[in-house]
């Protein structure tokens, strides 16, 4: 073989490595996602359940295209690297043991959403994940150069055309979108110029975008993530609204805060600080909300919080108005901390 077959061969099989990254990266996240999942959302549970399937079928079918096309081919052709490939064929059993033992657990857990069946299906991924990973670095290091130096590009090529075959369009989308996830622009372009021109061109207009949104809706929990948005965007437009009207009708505004006396003369200039301090506040919310900065704004919102909290002390510590502490500060002290909290919790299972 020449030297320039050798570097075609060579740079080709690099394509493994950009399917493996992605094998990788979900088998984590979903252990984690799954684990994350509160006892009773079912809704949460059909759709990791669902996404866990489309994994473990692009898994299966991806390692049966090598089953099927390449350890064949190896096995005829080697000798001493013999054992390589009967090593690998090994590993591929102990991992499809642990693909039935999933989808036995899946089902399950998704119609109940129960601790158990959720706790039980984690310690699967955990296994299943330790046996993927030990095959997937092994293969890494010692299987690729092996195909590089006895394979063409179109024998290993064709795997690519096996596995088109035996997927179902309908999850070919999801799979191309796992796998070009975390690929370096190169490794997509690379990856992308291997499928026909109108798959290429489906995928740039609509593939990508879509899976973006699918993996976001998995990735954070949406509902948890636009309730504390909601909350952020409605503290955000409050508290502005608010510091407007200390600095237009300092006198005015200031007679609903709770306190038993209010500022006049020179002394109100202090009414149009705080005007400033919760105009300035009310904006920084609203920057954070619309550069999508979540979990920024979930720091911020727990920070913000103290501010709420601190006036209504103020108010209940100088015998203000009760009702006005609790049902005024103590309630926005509380919306806005419900609100940090759940846009942390949704930053953490992004």
């Amino acid at each position: 073989m020449s030297t320039d077959t050798v570097h075609t061969a060579r740079s080709f099989t690099h394509s493994m490595v950009v399917i493996h990254r992605g094998m990788r990266r979900e088998s984590r996240l979903l252990a984690e996602l799954i684990g994350a999942t509160r006892p009773g959302d079912r809704r949460r549970a059909r759709a990791l359940t669902a996404h866990l399937s489309d994994y473990l079928l692009g898994l299966h079918n991806h390692h049966h295209g090598e089953d099927e096309l390449i350890w064949p081919l190896l096995l005829s052709r080697v000798d001493l690297d013999a054992d390589i490939v009967i090593r690998m064929e090994a590993q591929h059993e102990k991992v499809a043991a642990t693909i039935t033992r999933l989808n036995d657990l899946a089902g399950p857990w998704a119609r109940s959403a129960d601790a158990a069946g959720r706790d039980a299906l984690v310690a699967a991924l955990a296994e299943h994940r330790a046996l993927l990973v030990e095959h997937l670095d092994d293969e890494e290091a010692h299987l690729l150069p092996l195909a590089e130096r006895h394979l063409t590009e179109a024998e290993w090529n064709a795997q690519g055309d096996h596995f088109a075959e035996h997927t179902p369009k309908t999850k070919i989308l999801t799979l191309l979108g796992v796998v070009l996830e975390d690929a370096t622009p190169d490794e997509r372009a690379e990856f992308l110029a291997g499928l026909p021109a109108p798959a290429r061109a489906f995928w740039r207009l609509y593939g990508q975008r879509h899976h973006a949104a699918r993996m976001r809706r998995l990735r954070e929990d949406v509902r948890t993530s636009r309730t504390g948005a909601g909350i952020a965007l409605l503290t955000g437009v409050g508290i502005g609204y608010v510091g407007l009207s200390y600095i237009l009708d300092p006198t005015g505004t200031a007679q609903g805060f709770g306190l038993p006396s209010v500022p006049s003369g020179d002394a109100a200039a202090w009414l149009n600080i705080k005007g400033v301090r919760d105009l300035g506040t009310g904006l920084a919310v609203l920057t954070l909300l619309a550069r999508g900065k979540r979990e920024a704004l979930g720091l911020v919102m727990l920070a913000f919080s103290t501010i709420a909290a601190g006036d209504m002390l103020t108010v209940l510590a100088h015998h203000g108005s009760k009702a006005t502490a609790f049902g005024v500060h103590g309630a926005t002290a509380a919306a806005v901390l419900a609100s940090g909290l759940l846009l942390l919790r949704a930053a953490r299972r992004r």
